[in-house]
């Protein structure tokens, strides 16, 4: 997560609404590489960046049954004992893993009524870094687990690829304009579980506060159960319920901020009010550790105003990383 929203911004319901409010976007044009089809896709994809911040996307070639298969390896995962879960809990050096709710508290804005399980990218290329490049924490008596996050790791990343192609022609730019930084991208996959919201919650309680995202977008895959809900541009909060065979992409701060803000960076929050566990898979698409994202030379030669100042990749997730240590610090202590 990025920016959090003041805590009054969690004070208002979500309503629901036609899903026209959030726009579905057929993918499988652009991706049959027809340049009219792609010019389509494209329009569509940056009217819905530009006003919402979020879209669903149908048509995008990813196999069913390997979505079905990574929400079932979740839920095989997280049936599983504590002790167990355990043994790949992340560290603050080692922020891959397990990473279990906090004990029982008082229920507040700023509780956490979730799990997730996070894993990113193994380069064998030699580098090392503590921080980015190391080794995922894999349970070693579930080989199908890991087998299978690998596999929707890549089709993730495949897909993203894409989606970075139709975000650039939706800017008036070359489609691979923002390949160059993506030779070793720093994405993360988190496997989340919702426990249901208590009943007696306060209406300013989310299992996950109302933020933006650190990176260029996210692609997020939910179970039937909803609860994701997202901030309009009038302030408005809207339920974004799942649409079957979809994923939901929203945009994140460092597409706007290469875009000028011309793409928005939208604020969303969990409230699992079904009564049961929900899952959700959001695949965060990050740059390269050394890439500085800055608004992009050719938009601001239109613009004439720079509205963003550049912000190092690196610097910047190990900062929202070390932010995160600090809280599962002070959540591990409380136990």
């Amino acid at each position: 997560m990025s920016r959090s929203s003041e805590g009054i911004e969690d004070k208002i319901a979500a309503r629901p609404v036609d899903i026209a409010e959030i726009p579905v976007v057929d993918f499988s044009p652009f991706l049959r590489g027809d340049l009219s089809g792609k010019a389509r896709v494209a329009a569509q994809i940056a009217e819905a960046c530009s006003r919402i911040g979020f879209f669903y996307l149908r048509g995008h070639g990813v196999d069913q049954a390997l979505i079905d298969a990574a929400f079932a390896q979740s839920a095989a995962f997280y049936s599983r004992p504590v002790d167990e879960k355990q043994r790949t809990r992340a560290t603050p050096d080692w922020y891959r893993g397990w990473i279990p709710m906090p004990p029982s508290q008082p229920l507040s804005r700023n509780s956490r009524l979730h799990e997730q399980f996070r894993l990113q990218d193994e380069f064998d290329d030699g580098e090392v870094d503590p921080l980015f490049y190391r080794p995922n924490r894999w349970p070693d008596d579930m080989p199908e687990f890991r087998r299978v996050c690998k596999q929707y790791y890549d089709a993730m990343t495949d897909l993203s690829r894409h989606l970075l192609n139709a975000f650039a022609i939706g800017l008036g730019l070359h489609e691979t304009r923002f390949n160059g930084y993506f030779h070793k991208p720093l994405s993360q996959l988190s496997l989340l579980y919702y426990i249901p919201l208590p009943e007696h919650a306060d209406i300013e309680v989310s299992n996950t506060v109302s933020h933006t995202d650190e990176g260029p977008f996210t692609i997020l895959a939910q179970d039937s159960r909803g609860g994701l809900e997202v901030k309009r541009r009038d302030g408005t909060w809207i339920e974004a319920p799942p649409i079957p065979g979809a994923f939901t992409i929203n945009v994140g701060d460092m597409m706007m901020w290469w875009s000028n803000g011309r793409y928005l960076s939208n604020y969303h929050r969990v409230r699992n009010r079904s009564r049961f566990e929900r899952y959700s898979i959001p695949f965060f698409m990050n740059p390269d550790r050394d890439v500085t994202v800055e608004p992009l030379p050719e938009i601001l030669a239109v613009d004439q105003e720079k509205r963003f100042e550049g912000v190092h990749v690196g610097k910047h997730l190990s900062r929202f990383y070390e932010s995160l240590n600090r809280r599962a610090a002070e959540e591990k202590s409380a136990m």
